[in-house]
């Protein structure tokens, strides 16, 4: 009996061996991604870009649409056989088309989100040039007489591409921008003069904010020149819950010009200093001290800094050589309505109510906000004892004799706090004895959307 069960347990071995030899070997899932070359990886990344929009997710839309372009870019496909020099390129035109009927639609800063428009910019698809691209437009602007610069210009493929990307799928965005700088360009060309500094650079705003006094970057960087709230206090601007005078297109000029100069007494070079305020001095500094160069289209060629400051220089420059001779290159300046040309300053006690001056001077409450976008209130600093107001040239001043301060028990007061995991508006409102539309109103908010991390300013209740 043990003996055929001993055969019988030796059958069901070989069997089993049998089967295990005559089975295939299993082999992993490839990786989409690892096969195929740059060509086949590209059209992975387009299309979870096209999934993405149809989910309604844009940012990642937007991420998988620029992985799209690295991915060919760092590979020089277009430049290499002719049977793919054309890839590039018609990827452009794909995501530009997209740009232009959906994504530029819902994150225009027309629409009322008041996006900086750097945040466009820099996701811009952008066109692979010829060399007889770059030779033609290095020919015109050395051509281009009436234009003098005083920085240097110089002409490469990423300079045109940005170009090109201005006269088309970016023309719209661009075109609102120089209309609004009309009223700008002056003052701050003067200013620029007093700091010693190249008046050139007072046509950065063409790309940080479109020459928005009131953009927003994803950052959470404010005003015409885009200045985080930290940068901003360390070159005197004041920044805090009652007033930001990074909104004030004029002091933040400044604030701008005293930034670049001391970037330009370190490093001895405009286009770093531009790197540098974009991506900041460390970063920067960090990648010549690797590469052992101060050439910014040399650090340019490297992973040692953003894309986003990889492309800030040539699209300013691209934008200069547009903003100085705009006809030549498909614009014309008509400029938008004024807000600071027919203004004037006075000065007025302070705290004092903006909608008691508003009634005084026979303005809308609306107009005195927008000749002082950097009051978040209703009121005039509390700590000061007098304001210097923006008011319209042809409001009497005599009006405003009789006003007086707000007692200090009138005035409103806040609290901060820090958003943490859990909260929403409406408990945050209960907690502190307010209401989610004041909360809301004194934040800017425009959802219900919050996210931990956050700080909020709380209208204090009386609870």
């Amino acid at each position: 009996m043990s003996k055929i069960k001993s055969v019988l347990l030796l059958a069901v071995f070989s069997l089993l061996i049998a089967c295990a030899a005559s089975r295939p070997t299993r082999v992993p899932a490839a990786d989409p991604l690892a096969a195929g070359g740059p060509p086949a990886r590209a059209a992975v990344y387009f299309q979870q870009g096209k999934t993405c929009l149809e989910k309604g997710d844009m940012a990642a839309a937007r991420s998988c649409f620029n992985q799209t372009m690295d991915v060919l870019l760092d590979a020089r496909v277009g430049a290499q056989d002719g049977g793919s020099k054309n890839i590039l390129n018609d990827y452009v035109k794909k995501i530009a088309d997209i740009e232009l009927n959906y994504l530029k639609d819902k994150n225009s800063p027309e629409n009322g989100q008041h996006e900086a428009f750097l945040d466009q910019v820099i996701s811009t698809p952008l066109f692979l040039p010829t060399a007889k691209d770059v030779l033609d437009l290095k020919q015109k602007v050395s051509e281009a007489a009436v234009v003098s610069y005083s920085i240097p210009v110089i002409v490469n493929s990423q300079v045109v591409s940005f170009l090109k990307a201005f006269q088309t799928i970016r023309h719209d965005g661009i075109q609102r921008a120089l209309d609004r700088m009309v009223e700008y360009i002056a003052p701050f060309k003067e200013i620029f003069r007093q700091y010693e500094i190249p008046e050139d650079l007072v046509y950065l705003p063409i790309i940080e904010s479109g020459f928005r006094v009131d953009a927003t970057s994803r950052a959470r960087a404010r005003g015409a020149w885009q200045f985080m709230a930290a940068t901003a206090r360390i070159f005197g601007l004041r920044v805090d819950w009652q007033v930001d005078e990074r909104l004030d297109p004029f002091k933040a000029a400044a604030a701008a010009a005293r930034f670049m100069k001391d970037l330009y007494q370190e490093y001895n070079d405009w286009y770093i200093v531009l790197a540098c305020y974009n991506g900041g001095p460390r970063r920067v500094k960090k990648a010549m001290r690797v590469l052992q160069t101060s050439d910014f289209f040399t650090i340019n060629q490297t992973r040692h800094i953003r894309r986003e400051t990889k492309n800030y220089v040539p699209a300013f420059l691209a934008s200069l050589i547009i903003a100085r001779a705009p006809q030549e290159y498909g614009f014309k300046i008509s400029g938008a309505e004024a807000i600071f040309t027919d203004s004037k300053t006075t000065v007025v006690p302070s705290p004092a109510s903006l909608s008691h001056i508003a009634a005084l001077l026979q303005i809308s409450y609306a107009d005195l906000k927008k000749l002082n976008p950097e009051l978040l209130r209703d009121f005039t600093p509390s700590n000061l004892s007098e304001y210097s107001l923006r008011i319209p040239a042809l409001a009497d001043e005599a009006a405003l004799a009789g006003l007086e301060r707000i007692p200090p028990a009138k005035i409103p007061k806040y609290n901060s706090y820090r958003v943490r995991p859990g909260d929403n508006l409406y408990s945050i409102a209960r907690r502190h004895a307010t209401s989610v539309s004041q909360i809301k109103k004194v934040n800017g908010l425009k959802s219900n959307l919050i996210k931990p991390g956050m700080n909020l300013i709380i209208p204090r209740g009386e609870g």
